[in-house]
């Protein structure tokens, strides 16, 4: 999200706008139904900021509005925790890019990968299936064409809110849109405004 209407690209190459430009930004993470485009789980935080740090509370959300069996994330999700977290405690099949780590052995090639979910996706990735993990990129592009990436607010609790409420919003827009063809057909399956809860819930106010 962006904290003008001027693109942080631009505010960095333009001198004109140099003074503007902000190391710190709003970073939001989230969690979509693929089908439905559906935002099930959002997070917003700081940047810059590893995305690993957010996942746990992010399948916390997705669980708690809507049954998830496959996970798609990008490397930056990609840990032995996350895949543990999804595969051993919540029964749902994780699936993250293998990224190499680490200093290269003395001969140049890569060290071994020794955790077990690391490895065993490292050696069979299904790559067919990971290539649904674009539609979170179709729901960020939805909300910043529909609703825009500037955001106007100026303190860190109005500017999680104004997120927040970008992706209510969003749900919004696409159950109105989508809602009316589902109740002619008996075998679509999409989440019912009923047992959709209030997502995500709006950060606290500071004292």
């Amino acid at each position: 999200m962006e904290m003008r209407h001027v693109s942080r690209h631009y505010a960095r190459r333009s001198w004109h706008h140099s003074g503007h430009y902000k190391r710190r930004f709003p970073k939001l993470s989230a969690i979509c139904d693929v089908k439905s485009h559906l935002v099930l789980g959002g997070h917003v935080d700081r940047g810059p900021k590893p995305d690993v740090v957010e996942f746990p509370e992010l399948m916390r959300q997705a669980l708690s509005r809507h049954g998830v069996k496959t996970v798609l994330g990008d490397p930056g999700y990609e840990s032995e925790r996350a895949h543990v977290l999804c595969r051993e405690e919540l029964g749902v099949e994780s699936i993250f890019p293998t990224t190499v780590r680490g200093k290269k052995r003395h001969d140049g090639r890569p060290r071994a990968i020794r955790s077990r979910w690391r490895r065993r996706l490292k050696r069979y990735f299904p790559r067919k299936r990971y290539g649904q993990r674009w539609q979170i990129e179709t729901v960020f592009s939805m909300v910043k064409r529909n609703l825009g990436s500037a955001l106007k607010a100026r303190k860190p609790y109005s500017l999680n809110r104004e997120v927040i409420l970008k992706l209510i919003v969003h749900n919004l827009m696409v159950l109105k849109r989508r809602l009316p063809c589902f109740q002619r057909s008996r075998t679509a399956t999409i989440i019912c405004p009923s047992r959709l809860s209030p997502l995500p819930p709006l950060p606290p106010r500071p004292s």
